[in-house]
C-alpha cells in the first residue's frame, strides 16, 4: 500500500490510539491501516492479545494500557466503568497528532503535551448512545438491572461528551456515522470513507457456487447474524458463515445442516469465498461496513438491511438490493427475490474502486498534517456514493479508476455462474 506524497521537511510525530486489540475486525483493519500509513508512530490500546497485534502488523510497536490477560480479555466489557479513569491516569509520549480509531475509549487518550487529536470515529459509543436498549436486553435480566444498565450508560454519555470535545477535527466512514457524531458531539465530521486493499480484494476468474455469504465479527445482538440463519433454515439454501465472535458457539449449536461454520479464517480463506459466492448477505446496520465493499470489490452482489453504513456503498438495483426490516421474513423474501443475472460484476468491482485503500491513506495524512500544522500535497479524491445515484437508470462518470464506468455497459451476467470478466481484473 502507498500513502500520500509526505511534504517536505519533519515528518510528524504521531501516536495512534485504538480501542481493544481483542480480535481481528474491521476497526483493526482500519486500525492497521492508519499504522501502516505512520510506520513510526506507536500504538496504543487499552488491551489486546499480542496476535492480533501481530496480524495487524504492529506488534513491534504495539502498547496496551492493561496487561495481556486472557481472563480480563474475556470479561472486558465488565470494565467498562473504569475505563475512563484508567485512561485518565495514563498519559501518552510526546505527539504532534494523536490519531485515534475509536468506536469507545480511544479518543479519551492524551500526550503529555496534550497534542493536538484527529480522531476517526467508527462510531459513537453504541451501548451508550445508538444501540441503548438493544444492548440493555442482552446485559440486563430484570427492573434492577435496567435500572443499572441507564444509569451506566447516562453517565458513559456525560463522560463521552466531555472527551469529544477535546478532539479538534472528526473524521468517520459515512454520512451514517456523521450524522450520529453530529447530533451525539455536536460537531460535523468529514466523511473520508473507509479503506479497502483492492489488490487484495478483487474478482476471479473461477466459476460463481451457489452458495450465500455472510462474513465478519459475530457478536449479537450487534451483527443479528442469527436472523440470517432463520431465514436459510426456511430456504434451505447454503449459507456459509466466515468469521470468529462471542456468538459463534451458540449460532452453530441452533444452525440447520445448510448453514456452514468456517470460524476465523485469514484474508486469502475471505477472498476465495467473496469470489465464489452467489451473493453476501449483510443483515446489520453497521456504521460503515467494510465487508459489503470487499465484497463488492471481488465483483459480489450484496443484498443488505437498508440501514447504516450499507445505504451509502450498496446501489440498489446496481450493485446489489436491500431488504427493509431485520426479520428472517425479510432476508428470505430478499434472496428468493434476488435477481443475480441482472447485476454487472465488472460495474460492482469499479464502484468499489473508490474506497481503495491508497485513496483513504492520503486523506488520512492530509488530515494528520493539517492538524500538525504541516504544508500537505496529498491527493484527496471525492467519493461518490449511493447518494450519487438518485434513480437506477445510468451509472455516473466517476473520477479516477472509476472513469471506467464509462467503458462498461450494464449488461446481464450470463447467470450466477458468470465470471467478474477481464475488466473488472
Amino acid at each position: 500500500m502507498s500513502s500520500g506524497t509526505v511534504p517536505t521537511g519533519r515528518t510528524p510525530r504521531v501516536v495512534i490510539t485504538h480501542d481493544f486489540a481483542e480480535v481481528y475486525g474491521g476497526a483493526e483493519r482500519v486500525t492497521e491501516v492508519l499504522a501502516a500509513e505512520f510506520p513510526d508512530a506507536q500504538v496504543w490500546t487499552i488491551m489486546g492479545r499480542p496476535e492480533i497485534a501481530e496480524r495487524m502488523g504492529i506488534a513491534d510497536r504495539w502498547h496496551s494500557l492493561l496487561p495481556t490477560n486472557d481472563t480480563l480479555l474475556k470479561k472486558f466489557r465488565l470494565l467498562t466503568p473504569i475505563y475512563p479513569a484508567l485512561i485518565k491516569a495514563r498519559k501518552l509520549p510526546e505527539a504532534d497528532v494523536v490519531l485515534s480509531s475509536s468506536y469507545a475509549f480511544a479518543h479519551y487518550m492524551r500526550t503529555k503535551n496534550d497534542a493536538p487529536q484527529v480522531c476517526y470515529c467508527h462510531s459513537p459509543l453504541r451501548f451508550a448512545w445508538s444501540m441503548q436498549e438493544d444492548y440493555q436486553s442482552i446485559w440486563s435480566s430484570n427492573s434492577l438491572g435496567d435500572v443499572g444498565f441507564r444509569s451506566l450508560a447516562a453517565a458513559m454519555r456525560r463522560t463521552d461528551r466531555k472527551a469529544a470535545a477535546k478532539v479538534d477535527r472528526y473524521l468517520t466512514q459515512s454520512p451514517y456515522t456523521a450524522r450520529q457524531i453530529e447530533k451525539f458531539y455536536g460537531v460535523a465530521p468529514d466523511v473520508i470513507g473507509a479503506p479497502i486493499d483492492c489488490n487484495l480484494f478483487k474478482p476471479s476468474t473461477v466459476e460463481r457456487e451457489d452458495f450465500f455469504l455472510i462474513c465478519g465479527r459475530l457478536i449479537e445482538p450487534y451483527k443479528r447474524v442469527g436472523i440470517a440463519v432463520e431465514a436459510f433454515r426456511r430456504l434451505g439454501l447454503p449459507l456459509v458463515i466466515a468469521g470468529g465472535g462471542p456468538a459463534l458457539d451458540d449460532l452453530r449449536r441452533n444452525a440447520p445442516p445448510n448453514v456452514t461454520f468456517t470460524g476465523q479464517l485469514d484474508d486469502t480463506g475471505v477472498v476465495d469465498l467473496m469470489q465464489r459466492a452467489r451473493a453476501l448477505i449483510f443483515p446489520s446496520q453497521d456504521d460503515f461496513g467494510l465487508v459489503p465493499v470487499e465484497a463488492m470489490a471481488c465483483g459480489t452482489p450484496i443484498i443488505a438491511y437498508r440501514g447504516g453504513g450499507a445505504t451509502h456503498t450498496v446501489v440498489d438495483g446496481f450493485t446489489g438490493s436491500f431488504f427493509d426490516e431485520q426479520t428472517p421474513e425479510a432476508i428470505e423474501q430478499a434472496v428468493r427475490d434476488f435477481p443475480p443475472g441482472d447485476l454487472d460484476h465488472s460495474a460492482i468491482r469499479i464502484h468499489a474502486e473508490q474506497w481503495d485503500v491508497n485513496a483513504f491513506r492520503a486523506r488520512i495524512r492530509a488530515a494528520v498534517e493539517e492538524a500538525a500544522g504541516f504544508a500537505s500535497s496529498a491527493k484527496v479524491e471525492p467519493i461518490h456514493g449511493a447518494e450519487a445515484f438518485p434513480r437506477p437508470t445510468a451509472m455516473p462518470r466517476l473520477q479516477g479508476s472509476a472513469d471506467r464506468f464509462a467503458q462498461v455497459a450494464l449488461r446481464p451476467a450470463s447467470g450466477p455462474g458468470a465470471s467478474p470478466g477481464a475488466t473488472a481484473a
